[in-house]
């Protein structure tokens, strides 16, 4: 995946597109291989996954079809019959590419995931965009070996590791910024839609987005991607600043129902976490403080868990092991929790700051950005 991680790093699958129905062909060559061994061909679209297969002959294999739009798909290569072993389980020979209407060329010498593509232009592009931005991405690598050469101690001291989120937040917005660069001197070319996709995190500014997205080629904003996205800004502009908080009720530990309502005339912080996030648990020690000093003035939190069912002990001992004492509550249908999903929770933790009318001021406040905003509230 990772020759596609420019545009596809926050997004796993690329969403179809809104076009007339286009014919590829695909042609591979890999080394000497042949049968038993076999290529996939892996596509994901209209919430379907379809999979077709040949058999490598005298290393040659072809698929021909038609997709509706561009899109991601995956090539694989089971190179024998040889029955499944777990204890042996067969390394993954797996390519991930942009299919298009075009004849595509797989050429390797042994394994697909080394393969070199011709033919495709998207490909081609990608390629292109992943060498301009590989600079940036290679400074992850630094930080990655930075901490590894540092003692266990240094490793746990919550400084270090804040540097260490505060340089990959720096790197994190050198690529947004290039990304960003790139969308603006290619508006038509679907490629940038793809870039600024991927550039929204959970907590984007939707107004921003908005004009941005204005921006783009109007036959990539009708795109079913382009669609898609409008209508993710639009779900986002429901939980910006200044809007009313949209009412949800989840049970509590012990199947008590709890409505969000509940909290009116009093500040509630809305904070979606898991047992099994260390981002969270690491969070939870500034939420305790936070809570132990403006509890009593009038100020509530309101856990939300992402765990799953099968976690439900977990999430009881993560409770109690690390001191939450403010209600929690949870569907226990992991991502798919149901108030996640109607405020468009994508990654944890994540928290939104409602006031005593029950309208959104603020959200994503970690570390000290939560205590200097409840100062700032009840000092008025």
């Amino acid at each position: 995946m990772k020759n596609m991680k420019w545009a596809l790093a926050l997004a796993c699958i690329l969403p179809t597109f809104g076009y007339a129905q286009q014919n590829y062909t695909l042609q591979g060559t890999v080394g000497k291989l042949d049968k038993p061994a076999k290529a996939y061909l892996r596509l994901n679209y209209d919430g379907k996954e379809r999979i077709d297969s040949v058999d490598i002959k005298n290393g040659k294999f072809e698929f021909k079809g038609s997709i509706p739009s561009p899109m991601e798909a995956h090539l694989r290569i089971i190179h024998d019959n040889a029955p499944f072993d777990p204890a042996k389980p067969p390394k993954q020979d797996i390519l991930p590419f942009l299919i298009e209407s075009a004849t595509i060329k797989f050429v390797a010498a042994d394994s697909i995931k080394h393969a070199k593509i011709s033919g495709s232009p998207l490909n081609a592009e990608n390629e292109q965009i992943n060498a301009r931005l590989k600079p940036i991405y290679d400074q992850y690598e630094v930080l990655n070996n930075e901490y590894k050469s540092k003692s266990l101690a240094d490793q746990q001291d919550p400084k270090y590791i804040k540097t260490l989120e505060d340089r990959a937040n720096a790197i994190q917005q050198q690529t947004i910024d290039a990304k960003l660069d790139y969308v603006a001197k290619n508006p038509k070319s679907y490629m940038a839609l793809m870039a600024f996709n991927s550039t929204l995190p959970p907590e984007f500014d939707a107004l921003k987005a908005e004009k941005i997205f204005a921006t783009l080629d109007p036959s990539l904003q009708n795109s079913i991607l382009g669609k898609d996205l409008a209508k993710r800004i639009a779900l986002i502009k429901k939980t910006s600043e200044g809007v009313e908080a949209q009412e949800f009720t989840q049970p509590d530990v012990d199947g008590k129902p709890v409505k969000l309502s509940d909290y009116r005339g009093k500040y509630v912080l809305i904070d979606f976490w898991a047992s099994w996030c260390a981002p969270c648990r690491r969070e939870n020690p500034n939420l305790v403080k936070s809570y132990a000093k403006y509890q009593k003035q009038g100020f509530e939190i309101l856990g939300v868990s992402m765990d799953k069912a099968a976690d439900k002990a977990k999430w009881l001992k993560a409770i109690q092991d690390d001191g939450l004492t403010w209600k929690q509550v949870g569907d226990l249908k992991g991502w798919e929790n149901e108030a996640g999903v109607m405020y468009d929770v994508k990654a944890i933790p994540m928290n939104f700051l409602v006031d005593p009318n029950g309208k959104i001021i603020a959200k994503y406040l970690r570390g000290e950005e939560l205590d200097k905003k409840l100062a700032e509230i009840f000092a008025k």
